[in-house]
């Protein structure tokens, strides 16, 4: 049972639901695919869904559930079809499957089947009105091809194993066996027994359905008889009813797309009709009529030997009346047709009528089925390009086309062996014709192994050009089909992009074959979740060929992949007419070829040789009816919304019911990174709000993640982020009972975000997540926070419900107030006549993107600048106004101090004294009311608004003044000089003192290493570095001993003073600057400086960083301590530890067991990146540390590199930012 019980039970480990990409007609390369969903919308078959327990346990648990299986359209009982199959199997023990499955594989469409429950209403699997001979028919039709060409049914409730369409398999997929499924008992999920007929229903007039006895001795011959009076007589009225059946179906279909909405209004009602009937289907009881001993054969699925046969397909079927059959050269009209981009379904008639007057053409045959499959009528392709292989086996077009059809149509063993057989014929140097695989059944591994093999070989022939001058666009194209089956669509994307570059260039003389491989890239982004990209790859093709079906289709499935419903009924109707030829082009070239120029032909006649009977492709009708059926889940509906915001990408641990959210917007291409603990997504999502300009998202689950994502909040709003948080919770019906994980968040996140508001109702969603978007982002920036009840997101939506425009959901920019005219005025009197002004640059101004403006102004006024921690880099820390060095004496010093998106806070001393000037006057500048006024501001001399508007009035404002002190009042650029001067050479003298032979690293030398050998590998300068930094130590003496020179490239701690941020906003900086290619601008090196102690409270996100190949360099500081360690060797650190362990820490100068701030000696954090897949150093000298830092800086994967610095024992732990008191304890007061 492992197939069925392992975490991959849903999708590519389960060769149940593999099978049904086959049953359900899933065009794997040719066509987009629609993604199956569970429950809420909950994606299938890309994405798997996890199952517990032991298998017994888990497939009753299974069977259980409400609505799980639908009660299955009847099903004849063909004897001959059966006997037929039976020929194409192996002898294997009879067993049931996966009920999801098999009620997928039972499944019948409702249009298709609707003479089917023409007899007695009442619930489906108890009406006694038998089966209908269009029924009969339906079933016959299908078992020509060996399987039935439907979707799921409609059913009363969602099923999480009944996705209608699914995307690609896990690894090959497991697919194209074309048989397993029809070797099944005639009872359970897959062939269960219709309910007999009471004895009275089945006693008539006329002897018709009157039970017979038969002959115990001559009982064979007796039912023989009947079998073959009964056959030929439902033969009849079968071939009557699939007439009237598929007369009904044509007339379905608009004559062109200008009848859009009447068919779009009948669609609608047959959608009803179909929700009516799925209302009705009630009374079937899965535990009345599964018992797990159906089921129990599958225990020992592992150990069969099981097999996968080619596709048993029978011979090409022609159209009856076709209207080429009377031209005497049909293959050259053909032909024609298609090089003039005409209709296929026209064509395709011209090369049967070719076919049929010369059966040996084997170009006919070829083009036949090439017209076919591009009129998405994949089975007639496959039929016609195997006839042309019987007449030429070695025709290189067939066998192309032929693995193409065979990968759409699930038939991965048959479309390896074919593209083998292809490279055979044209490159024999690379594998002798004698060398290819024979046509033997494969198991699982076989059909792996062949894969490889034959990916190896086109490998080998794609290296015959290895300059790519002579690439041989078909080799690229059989590369992608195997990429593609192997579900490594980024290498599928490179081939056939690399075809198409070929083939656009001249290179080549495939011109005609361009719409082609625009459609198979298309279907390829599709299918890897690029719907946007696949659109417009699409729309290439259609612009080449506007007849292209196949294109139109799959635009018409991508519109359904991001929710556009109406818009691809609208492509599906127009692909439904180009089948029927009605186009008025059509027909005018029909009434001309048969006609002879003359139109010798009137309007029924020219309608009845049109009308196409053998080949239809029920594909897109199911698709249409799926397309306006559809409805949409709350989850869809947050997905889109927040698409239409504009979101890229989202940070979050998802759980359930908030796991379809990200799975949806996974679906719709917005990035989700998902981490190991909320607190750090929460991070990552707030600093990312800083570093873009944009609000970041975080997605968490209800209570305990709510409480961990309270974590960023805090962090939001101390450092003024924005931060959009989203949270599932407990239903509404169940709130105050205790439900799981049940919390008030509203009424707890509402005295910390700006906005908090659980929503009611799916009509509320669109409302709910937009103005949370934008209230974070509006105004002062912070956090603000949308509770999702798990009801809303699994919910539905009602029948036509829409969002809003997408134009009209999208949040502008926040408008920019500039300052008030007269503040700006009095704001230039105090600098023209300041002594010693001071400009202080804060994160705020970095958020503004005000760098162009301020940079100006320091320029032209040449007033000395200090920034902040995080405002580095606004104006270039190599600026020699830059007063950062000299810090201390110009606070203490200055007269005028303009602050500029930075608040008065700790980190600025509050603006008070000692720190501060007692005379000094401050004009703060913040987007803030607030803030004007706040510690020792002054509110008068406050600007309250955009800082790059209001420093763009103060530059006209001050027109062309600079600061010039005269020689009595130039003391302050002296004291500036001075002080700098002296800070950095001491600076300077800790940074280049040697390390001793034996010793430690000290903090400044290990910087200093660090900070040398990576300005020898990118120019400082270019500001192709973002740093990280937490941690006490690490982050005060790191900040002076990195300078920037660009804004937005240094983080911290912040005004929070968060440890544990620093992975989070490693993750969060990838995203914003690498994680979408900008041309012209290299990838930014993330590099992070650590304190041990800091690193430990995210340090599992290594493994998200692996997980998403996140290529930061992070130096853990290790001195084995919060502050200090305790010890210099491993001894010493063990008695200690010893003494703790035994409670034997009594003292008086407090020297006995581990301090309340040590940590583990000399912990080997580097080896964390190594159990992830990335590298790890560990250091002690100066050598080690440069080595480590080069290939660090130069992988491609997370690296660690755990420095051991100098403990630091007996120092004296404390806070350079802390306020003073100079008063002495004890002391006499004046």
């Amino acid at each position: 049972m492992s197939f069925l019980g392992g975490a991959e039970c849903s999708t590519a480990g389960n060769p149940l639901t593999q099978f049904t990409k086959h049953v359900q007609d899933d065009k794997s390369l040719q066509r987009d695919r629609l993604v199956g969903r569970g429950p809420g919308g909950m994606q299938e078959g890309m994405r798997s869904t996890g199952m517990m327990g032991g298998q017994d346990q888990m497939m009753d648990e299974f069977a259980q559930q409400p609505g799980q299986l639908p009660g299955a359209p009847p099903q004849p009982f063909a004897m001959e079809q059966l006997r037929r199959e039976l020929d194409h199997f192996q002898t294997t023990p009879p067993r049931t499957g996966s009920p999801g499955w098999a009620a997928e594989f039972d499944a019948g469409e409702h249009a298709r089947m609707e003479a089917a429950f023409a007899g007695p209403q009442g619930p489906m699997m108890n009406n006694n009105s038998g089966f209908t001979p269009a029924e009969f028919a339906r079933f016959q039709q299908q078992s020509r091809v060996g399987m039935p060409q439907t979707s799921s049914p409609v059913t009363a409730g969602p099923s999480p194993m009944m996705g209608g369409y699914q995307r690609p398999m896990g690894g090959m997929g497991y697919m194209g066996m074309g048989g397993m499924g029809m070797m099944r008992p005639s009872y359970g999920p897959m062939g269960m027994q219709q309910p007999q007929q009471p004895a009275e229903a089945m006693t008539q007039d006329k002897g018709k359905g009157r039970m017979v006895e038969l002959d115990d001795e001559n009982w064979e011959a007796q039912f023989a008889e009947m079998e073959t009076a009964g056959n030929q007589k439902l033969d009849t009225e079968a071939n009557d009813a699939i007439e009237a059946e598929l007369n009904d179906l044509d007339r379905s279909v608009p004559a062109d797309n200008g009848d859009f909405e009447s068919v779009w209004e009948r669609v609608q009602t047959e959608m009803a009709a179909s929700r009516k009937l799925a209302e009705e289907d009630t009374d079937f009881n899965v535990n009345e009529n599964l018992h797990m001993g159906d089921l129990g054969e599958w225990d020992s699925f592992d150990t069969l030997n099981t097999r996968f046969r080619d596709p048993q397909l029978g011979d090409y079927m022609f159209e009856e009346d076709n209207v080429f059959r009377s031209v005497n050269n049909p293959f050259e009209e053909g032909v024609k047709i298609m090089r003039e981009g005409g209709n296929l379904s026209l064509a395709a008639l011209a090369f049967e009528a070719a076919v049929q007057k010369d059966p040996q053409h084997v170009q006919a045959w070829t083009m036949l089925g090439s017209a076919q499959a591009q009129n998405e009528k994949e089975l007639p392709a496959i039929r016609a390009l195997e006839q042309a292989l019987k007449i030429d086996e070695h025709n290189l077009d067939a066998l192309m086309g032929l693995a193409v059809s065979y990968t759409n149509e699930g038939y991965d063993s048959t479309a390896y062996r074919t593209l083998e057989r292809w490279l055979s014929a044209k490159y024999p140097q690379v594998i002798n014709p004698k060398d290819v695989s024979s046509d033997a059944d494969l198991g699982f591994t076989d059909r792996q192994i062949l894969h490889d093999r034959v990916t190896d070989l086109f490998i080998q022939a794609a290296q015959l050009s290895p300059s790519g001058e002579h690439m041989d666009p078909d080799v690229q194209v059989g590369l992608g089909v195997l990429f593609y089956c192997a579900e490594e669509y980024d290498k599928a994307v490179d081939c056939f992009s690399a075809a198409l570059a070929s083939t656009e260039s001249g290179t080549t003389n495939q011109q005609e074959q361009l719409h082609l491989l625009w459609n198979r890239l298309g279907a390829t982004l599709a299918n890897s979740g690029r719907s946007e990209e696949a659109i417009e790859a699409y729309e290439q093709a259609l612009n080449i060929n506007p007849n292209f079906v196949r294109a139109r289709y799959n635009l018409g499935v991508s519109c359904i992949n991001i929710g556009c419903y109406p818009e691809a009924a609208q492509h599906l109707l127009g692909a439904l007419s180009m089948h029927r030829v009605v186009e008025q082009e059509g027909r005018e070239r029909a009434r001309e070829i048969v006609g002879g120029g003359e139109g010798g032909i009137d309007d029924e006649q020219l309608e009845r040789m049109l009308h196409v009977t053998q080949n239809q492709s029920t594909n897109l009708y199911d698709t249409l009816r799926r397309s306006t059926m559809a409805v949409a889940t709350g989850a869809q509906l947050i997905a889109q919304t927040l698409r239409d915001l504009g979101v890229t990408v989202i940070f979050g641990i998802v759980g359930i019911p908030v796991v379809e959210i990200a799975e949806e917007a996974i679906n719709l291409g917005i990035r989700f990174v998902a981490f190991r603990n909320e607190q750090a997504c929460s991070y990552a999502a707030s600093v990312y709000g800083y570093m873009t300009g944009r609000p970041g998202v975080c997605l968490v689950v209800g209570g305990p993640g709510v409480l961990h994502a309270l974590a960023g909040i805090g962090n939001s709003s101390a450092n003024n982020f924005p931060l959009l948080v989203l949270a599932g919770s407990a239903e509404t019906t169940a709130v105050t009972k205790g439900a799981f994980q049940e919390m008030d968040a509203v009424s707890f996140l509402t005295p910390h975000t700006k906005f908090a508001v659980r929503t009611t109702s799916l009509d509320f969603v669109n409302g709910a997540v937009k103005n949370a978007y934008r209230t974070c982002w509006y105004g002062r920036p912070g956090p603000t926070f949308v509770d999702l009840p798990a009801d809303i997101i699994q919910g539905k939506a009602a029948p036509g419900f829409r969002l809003p425009a997408p134009e009209t959901t999208l949040v502008a920019a926040p408008p920019r107030t500039a300052g008030d005219p007269a503040s700006i005025s009095k704001a230039v009197e105090l600098l023209r006549t300041a002594r010693s002004p001071l400009l202080i640059v804060g994160k705020g101004a970095a958020y503004a993107r005000a760098e162009s403006v301020i940079c100006q102004l320091v320029e032209q006024t040449q007033i000395p600048f200090l920034p902040t921690p995080m405002g580095k880099g606004v104006v270039p820390d190599s600026h020699p106004l830059n007063a950062s060095s000299a810090r201390s004496a110009a606070l203490k010093h200055a007269d005028v101090v303009l602050v500029l998106g930075a608040r008065l806070n700790w980190i600025l001393h509050f603006g008070e004294p000692p720190k501060w000037s007692p005379r000094a006057k401050i004009i703060q500048v913040d987007i803030c009311a607030e803030e004007i006024g706040r510690n020792a501001g002054t509110a008068e001399l406050g600007i309250i608004g955009d800082i790059g508007l209001v420093v763009d009035q103060l530059l006209s404002s001050l027109s062309n003044w600079r600061y010039a002190p005269s020689p009595i009042d130039g003391r302050f650029p002296t004291l500036l000089a001075e002080s700098a001067k002296k800070n950095e050479a001491k600076a300077q003298k800790a940074a280049l003192l040697p390390t001793s032979p034996g010793s430690p690293l000290t903090y400044q030398r290990a910087f200093q290493v660090i900070k040398t050998t990576l300005n020898s590998l990118t120019p400082f300068e270019e500001g192709n570095i973002v740093y990280i930094s937490e941690g006490a130590n690490t982050m005060d003496i790191s900040r002076s001993a990195f300078p920037l020179n660009h804004p937005r490239q240094r983080l911290d701690a912040g005004t929070y003073a968060t440890m544990g941020v620093g992975m989070g906003y490693i993750v969060a900086a990838h995203e914003a600057y690498n994680a979408i290619p900008q041309p012209g601008k290299k990838p930014k090196k993330i590099v992070a400086l650590e304190g041990d102690s800091a690193f430990g409270f995210s340090a599992m996100e290594i493994e998200t960083m692996a997980r998403y190949r996140i290529p930061a360099l992070i130096f853990v500081v290790n001195n084995s301590g919060i502050y200090h360690g305790d010890s210099t060797t491993q001894d010493s650190w063990n008695a200690l530890q010893n003494q703790t362990i035994s409670n034997d820490t009594k003292s008086d100068d407090g020297k006995k067991g581990l301090r309340s701030t040590s940590l583990l000696y000399e912990m080997r954090y580097e080896m964390l990146a190594n159990m992830c897949g990335g590298k790890g150093f560990f250091v002690r000298n100066e050598q080690e540390l440069e080595v480590a830092t080069r290939e660090g800086f130069r992988s491609d994967t997370v690296t660690v590199v755990n420095v051991i610095v100098e403990p630091g024992i007996g120092k004296k732990i404390g806070f350079a930012w802390q306020g003073n008191n100079n008063a002495k304890e004890g002391s006499a007061k004046l």
